[in-house]
């Protein structure tokens, strides 16, 4: 046996593995996250172990997702080039933050700052292509959202459930050897519901009743078309995907400890949401979007100079009242307090959305 005969099996072997045992995965999956976390405030240097495990969790997911998505038939309802698009973007929201931090272990500040600016040039490009090519409307971040797999997993039951249930009403032989399209057809004019001829079961085993259409897509998610976006809206997103590169280019231009970059980019995310106007024609999805958006300007109070000259000291303050007077409450706070001085020096962290 050859070494992609080898790789071939054991890839057949791992997804079988996650058909067969999506709590276990979710599980794994589960402990990976927790032991990022605990490593983070625990260990020293364990930074770059800590966001290892961190993005190896998400990447996990990502690929279990996918392997879920293919046995429960769920069919992306975009092109194969726009799902590839949506992929890649996917995994650099997923390795931004190690990769940053590696880069900088490895070359210093200029390497990462050159590694920060190459992985926002990615992203932007490719959501600008996204969005002119595809019309892919508002985007989220990350792109292609984890599977809700309890959804997943009851509509599959569900539809086991609709088959042996038509199975035992219409006999196996009649469609498991035959009749496998619509079993019923409306009447134009009256709207009655008729079985169709060729659907019908044997001799023995007709009823009266109208078939049980089996749904073989209800394991599907419901992929909400994007909303065609205006030229104002076209305008607003825009100004959300080339904000990175212009708080970047203002960083470099009047410097890291400068006001200017802070302002110019809280400036471009509020007259983005602004000019979205009202997000009540726009689906779900592209409402929740634009809510985190607007959660995210938060950050701001967390992103340098206002952190270090306003924030900082308040948000220690508080947490070290709730440390030391909450019961339980220091086994996460003190790793945190540990890990916020890193933490709000990461770039992707503070500044990625």
């Amino acid at each position: 046996m050859n070494m992609s005969e080898l790789l071939k099996n054991v890839c057949e072997k791992y997804k079988r593995s996650v058909r067969e045992n999506p709590d276990t995965v979710g599980q794994i999956e589960t402990t990976f996250r927790l032991l990022s976390y605990v490593i983070a405030g625990r260990l020293r240097n364990a930074q770059v172990l800590s966001e290892l495990m961190y993005t190896s969790s998400n990447l996990l997911v990502f690929l279990n997702d996918a392997i879920l998505k293919q046995t429960a038939k769920i069919i992306p309802k975009v092109s194969v080039s726009q799902e590839r698009l949506g992929q890649l973007l996917t995994v650099l929201e997923y390795v931004e933050v190690f990769v940053e931090i590696a880069a900088s272990k490895l070359w210093g500040e200029v390497g990462k700052w050159i590694v920060i600016a190459t992985i926002q040039i990615c992203k932007a490009t490719l959501r600008f292509y996204l969005l002119t090519t595809y019309q892919h409307g508002i985007q989220p971040m990350p792109p292609i959202a984890p599977l809700d797999r309890q959804l997943v997993s009851k509509k599959n039951k569900e539809a086991q459930q609709l088959t042996e249930q038509e199975d035992s009403e219409q006999g196996e032989a009649g469609y498991r050897n035959g009749f496998s399209g619509p079993m019923t057809f409306t009447l134009k004019r009256s709207g009655k519901v008729m079985r169709k001829i060729s659907a019908a079961p044997p001799l023995g085993m007709r009823t009266w009743a109208i078939p049980i259409q089996t749904d073989t897509r209800s394991g599907r998610r419901k992929d909400l078309a994007p909303t065609p976006l205006s030229r104002q809206r076209m305008w607003a997103e825009t100004i959300h995907i080339v904000k990175p590169i212009v708080h970047l280019m203002s960083m470099y231009g009047f410097g890291l400890s400068s006001w200017k970059p802070w302002l110019i980019s809280c400036g471009m995310d509020i007259s983005s949401l602004t000019m979205m106007g009202d997000p009540a024609d726009l689906n779900p999805n592209e409402r929740g979007e634009l809510r985190r958006r607007t959660f995210m300007l938060l950050y701001y109070m967390l992103r340098s100079p206002f952190y270090d000259r306003y924030s900082q000291a308040k948000i220690i303050f508080l947490l070290k009242i709730l440390a030391d007077n909450i019961p339980g409450t220091s086994l996460l706070i003190r790793p945190l307090l540990a890990y916020l001085p890193t933490w709000q020096k990461v770039y992707f962290y503070v500044w990625s959305a």
